[in-house]
């Protein structure tokens, strides 16, 4: 189920804050984390009712384990088996067809059934196993505080990866918080509207350019314009449904960190590293970034290009995410250099530019369903061609975009600073605002228009 859906407002949202009312007024958090988890299942149940099963045993396997590493007198051999055995569950759904294709070039075409979020929720595990193992943090008191966090539906399918530490204290003590609840009720409501006005509205134009090289015949300024679509299609898609997931979690009294900072404003690709899927590329700094030797040891360019071919590799079974992730990682050691290090010294205008073309470039390998197609794709970018342009523009895809592209690129100054999950960071017009564009965006949605979501694919 999408955050963004009319099933999800108008049934389970109302759902959820009515469990959570009641059982608040028991003054137990245990009853508390009870009813979260009870309105998680149903959740997942509803899209996922076979996975289920699946979810629960993997949370209660890891919940003994960390208890287990906590006691164990070797813990450092008993952490890569429990850490193994989270990685085997992945590979076996997620990459299993993909590798045994190599083999059998007939399953190449077939696309395999996995379990919703077990990306997302596989590395909330190992996350866990390993700060436990690192007496970084406690394991969980309880079965049911364990199974709340890791069945936490605001984090469940398409994050942001929520290490327990972070959460561990609302768990155990989270009263009623109108402050806290308001600022969730306002982030919500701009996720909403970021991923159906703005990121709906422009995929038309993105699939229409991708469906057009596909055929070979796209023009080179249709080809710019529909890369640029898809990344302002995927930043407001996704940044939109973690706006979602942090204001449901604020709503239910957890404060889950910020996961993006307007990435396309960033004057490096290590900058925009820093602003994009903060929770993913912290997480492989920490748990394998660091591990491998990070950027000690004269290993630090090795190190880089493994952790971002793995980065590519978790998002999808293909090797066209593996070259995103390597692309990535290339300019990241390129930066590193002592010519990368020229790109300090540039106007901002220029290093702007030249992150910008990188990403987008980057893209195209993330975009397209095979290496054929994105060498299409790149092909159509960097090469004038006489042929018309023949890419149909909608206006709603137009404006969106334009108004995508401008928010994007606006300097840091013109945003208020990230909220602290505080009321007051946000006067009361723009809650107003939000709320206005809310009745646009279910306007759009009883339209019955397309509602994809790129992340629930990796």
């Amino acid at each position: 189920m999408v955050f963004a859906s009319l099933s999800f407002i108008f049934l389970l949202l109302p759902l959820f804050l009515a469990v959570d009312f009641f059982v608040r007024r028991a003054k137990s958090e245990i009853s508390r984390n009870t009813g979260l988890l009870f309105a998680s299942l149903i959740f997942y149940t509803w899209g996922e009712a076979a996975n289920v099963f699946l979810l629960l045993v993997l949370g209660i396997v890891n919940y003994a384990a960390g208890n287990y590493l906590s006691k164990s007198k070797n813990p450092r051999s008993w952490v890569a088996v429990f850490v193994a055995v989270n990685l085997a569950v992945l590979v076996g759904f997620k990459y299993a067809y993909w590798l045994t294709s190599f083999i059998l070039p007939t399953l190449a075409s077939k696309k395999a059934s996995m379990p919703l979020g077990i990306s997302f929720f596989t590395f909330h595990a190992i996350s866990y196993l390993i700060d436990v193992y690192r007496r970084q943090v406690a394991p969980a008191k309880n079965t049911f505080d364990f199974l709340t966090y890791f069945c936490m539906f605001p984090h469940l399918v398409a994050g942001p990866i929520v290490r327990y530490a972070q959460v561990k204290d609302d768990l155990s003590a989270r009263g009623p918080n109108k402050e806290l609840f308001t600022f969730g009720m306002y982030r919500f409501l701009l996720g909403l509207n970021k991923k159906v006005i703005i990121a709906n509205s422009v995929a038309i134009m993105a699939d229409s350019a991708f469906s057009l090289s596909a055929l070979g015949n796209l023009h080179f300024f249709d080809a710019w314009l529909g890369i640029t679509a898809y990344a302002i299609q995927i930043y407001f898609d996704f940044s939109g449904y973690s706006d979602m997931a942090i204001g449901l979690a604020a709503m239910a009294g957890f404060h889950f960190a910020e996961n993006f900072r307007r990435p396309y404003s960033s004057t490096s690709i290590r900058e925009f590293w820093r602003r994009w899927h903060i929770s993913l590329s912290s997480w492989l700094r920490d748990y394998l970034y660091i591990p491998l030797g990070g950027s000690g040891g004269g290993t630090a360019y090795r190190n880089l290009l493994i952790v971002f071919s793995l980065c590519g590799l978790w998002h999808g079974a293909d090797i066209t995410f593996i070259l995103w992730g390597l692309w990535h990682g290339l300019f990241l050691v390129f930066e590193r250099l002592p010519a990368g290090r020229m790109l300090e010294r540039v106007p901002v205008v220029l290093s702007r530019s030249y992150t910008l073309i990188v990403v987008l470039v980057g893209w195209v390998f993330f975009r397209a369903e095979n290496i054929s197609l994105a060498r299409a794709y790149l092909k159509n970018m960097f090469t004038v061609s006489s042929a018309p342009s023949v890419l149909t523009y909608h206006v709603m895809a137009c404006v969106a975009l334009a108004v995508g592209f401008v928010l994007c690129l606006l300097p840091d100054r013109f945003f208020p600073a990230p909220t602290s999950h505080k009321a007051e960071s946000f006067p009361a017009s723009a809650y107003g605002l939000q709320t206005l564009f809310a009745v646009l965006s279910i306007a759009l949605l009883l339209t019955g228009g397309r509602n994809p979501f790129i992340y629930f694919d990796f």
